[in-house]
């Protein structure tokens, strides 16, 4: 498979960003509302309905929050299928112009929903798997830790190698068939996900680095405004001891989420822009379609 130019890749990237950011909250607005409203309630809720189980070591009233959040997940990866597309449309210039309000569930949207949910529900037993390996770190980790002793570097070592080997996994995995997705689902009509795999092949590194560039500033931006406001707790809360710890931090998470999901907000338009607009430019330049590729600004 041809390689993806990486430093052409970022420059479109970031081009397409500052020449239609107005188009892109124009594309985006209506869902991301949405998005951000039902999540903050939803969060809200389960936050506060997961403190008082741990506080009264009471699990019975946790389901319904449990629920709402699990139903609130799948509500999101639909409308994140409805920001995409649309933009990736502008990238791939399928669209010429943005618009004033936009929200859409057509042919493309359910195509990338149906592989969003399908990728997130693949990923979900590696990921299950790393969280597995942590809890087992820590656990054979305490004892020796709570009398003073060092643990055996034969016991943690090896847990610690499978618990990394089992993040790169999901990273592999889920960086080899997300970078395409959007323009495949906006560019094609077949299954969405076996054609993101092909085409990235050879270029996990190369669409590392590009995600880095691009998504990596954005990131630590918003990362870097959390900090100022909460301080460094906020990204790193300490390992909770009891489960009064544990429901005091969920307590603190709560009542930072307004400013965590006002950045959200904030930083959609350059998150969706730059990964449409890298998505869209590098399945063009490995299909080496000149004309297309010439619709994105360098």
């Amino acid at each position: 498979m041809k390689k993806i130019p990486v430093v052409d890749t970022i420059k479109a990237a970031y081009g397409f960003v500052f020449a239609h950011l107005g188009a892109i909250i124009g594309l985006i607005w209506i869902p991301m509302v949405a998005v951000t409203v039902l999540g903050f309630f939803v969060e809200q809720r389960y936050y506060a309905a997961a403190a008082d189980a741990l506080a009264s070591n009471n699990f019975t009233r946790f389901g319904p929050s449990a629920v709402s959040l699990l139903c609130f997940f799948v509500g999101a990866i639909l409308l994140y299928a409805v920001m995409y597309v649309p933009v990736t449309q502008l990238a791939l210039g399928q669209r010429k112009d943005g618009a004033l309000a936009h929200f859409a569930l057509g042919p493309a949207e359910w195509r990338m929903f149906r592989a969003l949910a399908g990728l997130v529900a693949f990923l979900f037993l590696p990921a299950l798997v790393a969280a597995y390996l942590s809890n087992l770190v820590r656990t054979m980790m305490a004892p020796g830790l709570a009398s003073g002793q060092t643990p055996s570097l034969l016991a943690t070592g090896g847990t610690q190698v499978l618990l990394l080997l089992s993040y790169f996994a999901v990273v592999y995995i889920g960086l080899r068939f997300v970078f395409l997705l959007p323009a495949v689902a906006a560019q094609e009509q077949g299954p969405v996900l076996p054609r993101a795999w092909i085409l990235s092949g050879g270029n996990f590194w190369r669409i590392l680095v590009i995600v880095l560039a691009t998504l990596g500033p954005v990131a630590l931006f918003a990362l870097g405004i959390q900090v100022a406001l909460h301080g460094w707790g906020a990204l790193l809360p300490p390992v909770p001891t009891s489960s009064a710890m544990a429901a005091a931090q969920l307590h603190q998470a709560a009542l930072r989420m307004p400013i965590a999901k006002g950045i959200d907000f904030l930083v959609a338009p350059l998150v969706l822009g730059l990964s449409a607009g890298s998505s869209a430019f590098a399945i063009c330049a490995i299909q080496e379609d000149g004309a297309k590729r010439s619709t994105l600004p360098l």
